[in-house]
C-alpha cells in the first residue's frame, strides 16, 4: 500500500498492510517564520529521514499579533482575520511548499491550535476569569476567534492538504470545569472541525494529561482522536469501551527520549494489541526536539 492507502483504511476500518505510523516534534524557528524561512525545508527533511506514513506539519509561528486582551472590554476588539495574510498566509505559503515537494501519495495535515489555547494567549491566562466575570462579552469574541481559525482551516485545506490535526485544550481537570467547557467551549471546537470535514483525514488531539473529559470530546467530527493515552489516560483499552472510531497514540512523549529501543517497541506494540483495528501508531502528543534519531528510528521499526 502507500501510505495514503494505508492511513485511510486506518480510518475507515479496512485491512491496511501494516500499521500505518506518525511522529513529529517542534521545529522552534524563529519568529520570522516565513515564506523566506526554513520551516518547509524542516519538514520535509523530517520526513524524508524518518519516512512517517503521515506528515504532521508543525504551526510553531505566532497568531497574528493582534492587541493583547487585558480586561472583558477588550474581547470586543478581535476582528475577522483574512487568511490569507500576515502569518497565517505565511504558514500557507509554506503548506503549498511542502505539498509540492512532498510525494502525492503521502498524506499531510496541518496543526491548528484549538479556540481556548488561542484565547488563553491573548488574555495572558485569564479566561476562565473573565468568563466568570461576563460571559456574554467573552463569547463575542471567542466566536471571531473560532470563526478565524475555522476560515484558516479552510484555506489550509485549499493548499492541498489533506486535513488537519486539532489541538483541543482546555477540556481538562487544569482547564475549564466539565460544565463550563460543554456549555462554553465544546460549540467552538465543533464549528472549527465541522469546517474541516470536507478533507478525509483530521485528527483530533485532545491535550494534557490530567483527567481528560474523554467522553465529551471523542465523537467530535474528526478521522482519528489522538491524546497522551500512556502518559495521562484513558488508556487504549478503557477508551475502546466508548471510542469506536479510529486512534492514534500508543507511546508515552513525555518519556520517549529516556526510553531505550527495546522499550519503545515494546510499548509500540503492546498499543497495537489493545487497539485493534482502526490504529495509526503515534506519540500522545510531540516528541522531544532533541529525540536522539535512533529512538524515533526503532519507533518506525515498531510497525514492520
Amino acid at each position: 500500500m502507500t501510505p495514503r492507502e494505508r492511513v485511510l483504511a486506518a480510518i475507515n476500518g479496512e485491512q491496511p498492510d501494516r500499521v500505518p505510523v506518525c511522529f513529529w516534534y517542534h521545529f522552534n524557528p524563529t519568529p520570522a517564520a516565513g515564506p523566506d524561512s526554513k520551516m518547509g525545508q524542516l519538514e520535509l527533511g523530517f520526513y524524508n529521514r524518518y519516512k512517517p506514513d503521515l506528515l504532521k506539519v508543525m504551526h510553531d509561528i505566532d497568531f497574528e499579533p493582534i492587541p493583547k486582551i487585558e480586561t472583558v472590554d477588550d474581547w470586543a476588539k478581535l476582528k475577522p482575520l483574512d487568511p490569507h495574510a500576515g502569518n497565517f498566509g505565511k504558514q500557507l505559503h509554506t503548506l503549498t511548499e511542502i505539498r509540492s515537494a512532498l510525494d502525492p501519495d503521502v498524506p499531510m495535515i496541518e496543526t491548528i491550535f484549538g479556540v481556548y489555547h488561542y484565547a488563553e494567549e491573548l488574555c495572558g491566562k485569564k479566561l476562565l476569569e473573565h468568563l466568570r466575570q461576563d460571559s456574554c462579552a467573552v463569547h463575542s469574541g471567542l466566536s471571531v476567534l473560532a470563526d478565524n481559525l475555522a476560515a484558516y482551516a479552510s484555506a489550509a485545506i485549499a493548499t492541498g492538504v489533506d486535513g488537519i490535526y486539532y489541538a483541543l485544550q482546555g477540556a481538562t481537570a487544569s482547564g475549564a470545569t466539565r460544565q463550563e467547557y460543554l456549555e462554553q467551549f465544546l460549540g467552538y471546537d465543533r464549528l472549527v472541525l465541522h469546517e474541516a470535514s470536507i478533507a478525509p483525514i483530521n485528527v483530533l488531539h485532545l491535550h494534557g494529561c490530567d483527567d481528560l473529559y474523554f467522553d465529551l470530546t471523542h465523537s467530535l467530527p474528526a478521522s482519528a482522536v489522538c491524546w497522551s493515552d500512556v502518559a495521562g489516560g484513558p488508556s487504549i483499552a478503557q477508551a475502546r469501551e466508548i471510542h469506536n472510531g479510529c486512534i492514534l497514540g500508543g507511546v508515552d512523549e513525555t518519556k520517549f527520549a529516556t526510553m531505550t529501543r527495546d522499550q519503545i517497541i515494546a510499548q509500540a506494540r503492546a498499543a497495537m494489541k489493545a487497539a485493534g483495528t482502526k490504529f495509526i501508531l503515534g506519540p500522545g502528543c510531540s516528541i522531544p526536539t532533541n529525540s536522539d534519531p535512533d529512538l524515533i528510528d526503532a519507533f518506525r521499526a515498531a510497525v514492520m
